[in-house]
C-alpha cells in the first residue's frame, strides 16, 4: 500500500509517539515532534503562498529541517527541488530558475551567495543557520516557533524534483513521484525497528530515498551533517545502528579509519552499498567485517533500484561488476539497437519497468522520451545475464570506446587493469584518433608509494586483453574528478588529457 511521506509519518506519529524520528549530532526529535515540525513548517510555507504544483529549492548541508521540508513541501501538495550544494554557484543558480522555483531554502553552505539566489527567486529563507549567519534573511527556525501548526488538508502528495548528479553535463531535474518503498523494504532488508545511519547527501536521490525509506517505516535516521568514516563507526557501535546505505567512496572511507578492524559493527543487519564499482579488495574488507549485512544494488535517478546483490551471490562472483538479480518487483530486459532482446550472456541496454520510476524530466518531453522504450525505461546502462540469472553491469553506452569501428567496453579494461597490485585506480576514455577513430587512453592513479610506468601497465594489459583492447596511451594521475556520489566524471576526464601534452611515458 504506498502512501504519501505526510500520511505516512502521521501514522508512524500515532504507532510511536515517542520513539525518535530523527537524531542529529546529538539531538532527538520524537516522531510526536517531528511531525509537529513539519506541520509548523507547512503552515509558514502555506502562509508564504505555496500550493499544489510550486517549486521549493533547497541547497543545504544535511540537516533535520532540510529532511523534515520534503515532508512538509510534498504535503502542500508542492514540489521540492533539491539541489547539489557543491555544484558551482552559478551552477546552482541556472538550476533554481530552471525549476521555475518560488522558494528557495538556504543552508549555511551556500548562504555566501545569496545575493546571487536574489537574482532568480523572490522568497529567500535561511535553513539551519544561526542568527549572525542568517545574512538578513528570516531564518526557518524562527518562523516556526513562531506559528502554531495549521497545516492546510488534502492536499498531500510525493513528487519531488530530484536533480541528476552530473556526470555529463549540467543536473537535470527528474520529476519522482513513485519511490517502491515497501519494494525497497522488501528487498534490501529494512525494517520499522531499525536504527538507520543517513549520511549520503539528501540533496541526492538515494541520499533522499535513503532517509526518507526509515521514516516511511517508522524506523529511526540517525543524520550526519556530512559523511566522516571515523565518526560513522563511532555512531554504529554506540548507538547500536543497525541499517545504513553507502556508496562505495564512503565505505572505502570507512574501511580506512582508524579502529575501523577493532570496532564492534555486529549490530548492522543490512549495509547497501551502491552508486559506483566497489573493486573486489574492498568487497572483501566489506564482507569479512559486515558478513550477510553486505549488498549491492544498481539504480538511477530516473529508473530507480533494478537489481540487487546479496553477500552469497557476491562471495561467488568477487571479481567483476556483478550487481545480483532483478530487484523484487522490477520486469527487466536487456535489448539491442534495434529493441530486441539480446541472447542469455550478450550485452544489451537494461530496460526496466517498474513501480519506482522517475515521471519524467521537467520541461523536456525531447529527452525524456529518449529514456522510453515503449513501457521500458532506460538510462542507457549496459550489462548481461549470466546462466544463473545474474546481471552484470558493463558500461554505459557513453562509455563505449569505438576503436577500430569495433564497440569496446571500458569497465573491462578498467578491471583488467586494476588487477595489478601498484594500481589503485583504472579509468579508460576514448581519446580522437585519425586512423582507430578513437584510441584508448588508461588514466592510472597509482597505490600509494607505488612506482609504476607506462610501459608496465600496457604489458600487464598484453597479458590480459584482446589487442584491439589494450591502451594505446597511458596517463598518470594522483586523483580523478568525481562528483558528489563519487563516480567519476569522465566528460572532464577526457578534458583534462586533451589538454597534457602526449608522452611516452610518466614514471611514478
Amino acid at each position: 500500500m504506498a502512501m504519501t511521506f505526510l500520511h505516512a509519518l502521521r501514522l508512524n506519529a500515532r504507532r510511536f509517539p515517542r520513539k525518535p524520528a530523527v537524531v542529529f549530532e546529538g539531538a532527538s526529535q520524537s516522531y510526536t515532534d517531528f511531525l509537529d515540525r513539519v506541520e509548523r513548517m507547512m503552515t509558514v510555507l502555506a502562509r508564504r503562498g505555496i500550493g499544489p504544483g510550486d517549486k521549493v529549492a533547497v541547497i543545504s548541508e544535511n540537516h533535520p529541517d532540510f529532511l523534515a521540508a520534503y515532508v512538509a513541501v510534498t504535503g502542500l501538495g508542492a514540489i521540492p527541488a533539491p539541489i547539489n550544494y557543491r555544484i558551482a554557484p552559478e551552477v546552482m543558480a541556472e538550476v533554481v530558475a530552471r525549476a521555475d522555483s518560488k522558494a528557495l531554502l538556504l543552508g549555511e553552505a551556500a548562504l555566501e551567495h545569496v545575493d546571487l539566489f536574489r537574482t532568480v527567486v523572490g522568497d529567500i529563507i535561511a535553513l539551519g543557520v544561526g542568527a549572525e549567519a542568517a545574512q538578513g534573511l528570516p531564518r526557518l527556525s524562527d518562523l516556526l516557533a513562531e506559528t502554531q501548526p495549521d497545516p492546510p488538508q488534502g492536499r498531500d502528495g510525493t513528487t519531488i524534483m530530484l536533480h541528476t548528479s552530473g556526470t555529463t553535463g549540467k543536473p537535470k531535474g527528474a520529476l519522482r513521484s513513485l519511490f517502491g518503498m515497501e519494494e525497497r523494504a522488501i528487498e534490501q532488508r529494512f525494517r520499522p525497528d531499525d536504527r538507520a545511519l543517513s549520511a549520503l547527501p539528501i540533496c541526492l536521490s538515494a541520499g533522499c530515498t535513503y532517509a526518507l525509506l526509515p521514516l516511511y517505516l517508522g524506523a529511526s535516521v540517525y543524520l550526519m551533517r556530512r559523511f566522516d568514516g571515523a565518526e560513522a563507526l563511532r555512531l554504529i557501535e554506540a548507538e547500536r545502528l543497525t541499517a545504513t546505505m553507502l556508496l562505495p567512496a564512503m565505505l572505502q572511507r570507512m574501511v580506512e579509519a582508524e579502529g575501523f578492524a577493532s570496532a564492534d559493527l555486529s549490530s548492522l543487519r543490512t549495509l547497501q552499498s551502491g552508486g559506483g564499482e566497489m573493486y573486489p579488495d574492498l568487497k572483501r574488507a566489506a564482507l569479512d567485517k559486515f558478513g550477510d549485512a553486505l549488498m549491492i544494488y544498481a539504480a538511477s535517478s530516473e529508473a530507480g533500484p533494478y537489481a540487487n546483490l546479496t553477500a552469497g551471490d557476491l562471495r561467488r562472483n568477487l571479481a567483476g561488476n556483478c550487481v545480483g538479480r532483478p530487484f523484487f518487483g522490477v520486469e527487466l530486459k536487456l535489448l539491442d539497437d534495434d529493441g530486441n532482446e539480446v541472447p542469455q550472456g550478450e550485452v544489451g541496454e537494461i530496460c526496466t519497468r517498474s513501480e519506482s520510476r522517475y515521471d519524467g524530466y521537467y520541461k523536456d518531453e525531447a529527452l525524456t522520451a529518449e529514456t522510453r522504450r515503449g513501457d521500458y525505461l532506460t538510462v542507457g546502462d549496459l550489462g548481461r545475464i549470466d546462466a544463473e540469472g545474474l546481471l552484470w553491469f558493463t558500461g554505459r553506452k557513453r562509455d563505449i570506446i569505438k576503436s577500430g569501428g569495433i564497440n569496446v567496453y571500458a569497465p573491462e579494461i578498467e578491471e583488467a587493469l586494476a588487477s595489478h597490485p601498484a594500481i589503485a585506480e583504472a579509468h579508460c576514455i576514448g581519446l580522437p584518433d585519425p586512423h582507430w577513430t578513437e584510441a584508448i587512453c588508461a588514466v592510472i592513479v597509482p597505490a600509494p608509494g607505488a612506482r609504476l610506468t607506462a610501459a608496465e601497465v600496457i604489458a600487464h594489459a598484453e597479458a590480459r586483453l584482446d589487442r584491439y583492447k589494450r591502451p594505446r596511451r597511458v596517463v598518470f594521475m594522483a586523483a580523478v574528478p568525481r562528483n558528489l556520489t563519487g563516480r567519476v566524471l569522465k566528460a572532464d576526464l577526457r578534458e583534462t588529457v586533451l589538454a597534457l601534452p602526449e608522452e611516452e611515458e610518466n614514471n611514478r
